[in-house]
């Protein structure tokens, strides 16, 4: 007797196991939002740094992706015309601009869903240092610095985010 009561029991057991799967599983409305359609954007910067020595810092991050993770495993930026590996965010300090190359331009090889733009300096010591950055996004200016001098002990922070409108 004993066995057929556990039998109906694990029996009932999966019968409710089962009505709350098909119950709760299959609905008319649907769950997950709809995702959505985010606007691209193609990416220019412009940063020409002179100036500075090995006592100062000017750091420079430079970043695109989308919202998924379509930009992986494919190249993201050209550095001066020439396209660089997958890197999605590029970091470049003060080091770059010590030889004869001042000025570079880096740009998105596709569109993104967004970019980025940080820079970060501190003059310790020496002679001023001038900085210039530009951001052009879709081809029009959105971020635009020239000739900002940084004297001795100076030091700042900036940093833009840039998506489509």
């Amino acid at each position: 007797m004993e066995t057929k009561s556990v039998k109906h029991f694990i029996y009932s057991l999966c019968l409710t196991a089962l009505a709350g799967i098909l119950f709760t599983g299959c609905g008319g409305k649907k769950d997950d939002p709809a995702p959505q359609n985010y606007g691209k954007i193609s990416l220019k910067i412009t940063v020409t740094v002179t100036g500075a020595d090995q006592m100062d810092q000017v750091d420079l991050g430079i970043s695109a992706g989308n919202h998924d993770a379509s930009q992986y495993g494919e190249p993201v930026w050209k550095i001066n015309g020439v396209t660089q590996g997958n890197e999605n965010v590029i970091l470049w300090d003060e080091k770059k601009f010590f030889g004869s190359t001042k000025t570079y331009v880096f740009e998105t090889v596709r569109p993104y869903n967004f970019g980025g733009l940080s820079v970060s300096y501190s003059n310790q010591e020496g002679t001023p240092i001038t900085l210039s950055y530009k951001a052009e996004v879709d081809g029009k200016v959105e971020t635009n610095v020239q000739n900002q001098v940084i004297a001795v002990g100076q030091s700042q922070s900036h940093n833009y985010k840039y998506t489509a409108k």
